[in-house]
């Protein structure tokens, strides 16, 4: 099973065949989400920082993890604008573009700090 057939599993998403030389890469799977993936020769990790989760696929085997995530003022403030975010998502409105621009940063806050 390759990373890339792992991250479709997962997460839906289809993504190029990635080259294994070790570097740190980034995805978007959703407005809330983001993922990342590391691959070197035979084995990848791939996951997301706010769903918490790693994947390690090797051949012949993958493992999942759940991460621990930090916590902090700063961070449960990065939370309530996500969650905000998403309960407008999932009752189908649109966010405004200042409500995108703030989501965004909040998304890229909690990847740091988590």
């Amino acid at each position: 099973m390759t990373p890339e057939s792992m991250i479709f599993d997962v997460y839906g998403l289809r993504l190029r065949s990635v080259p294994r030389d070790g570097l740190f890469r980034t995805f978007r799977i959703n407005e809330l989400h983001n993922g990342f993936l590391i691959a070197i020769e035979d084995v990848a990790v791939f996951g997301s920082v706010i769903y918490g989760e790693r994947f390690v696929v090797r051949p012949g085997e993958y493992m999942a993890y759940a991460g621990q995530q930090n916590e902090s003022a700063k961070i449960r403030q990065e939370w309530l604008i996500w969650e905000a975010a998403r309960s407008m998502l999932e009752r189908g409105e649109r966010l405004s573009r200042e409500d995108g621009e703030r989501l965004a940063l909040a998304v890229q806050r909690l990847e740091m700090w988590l």
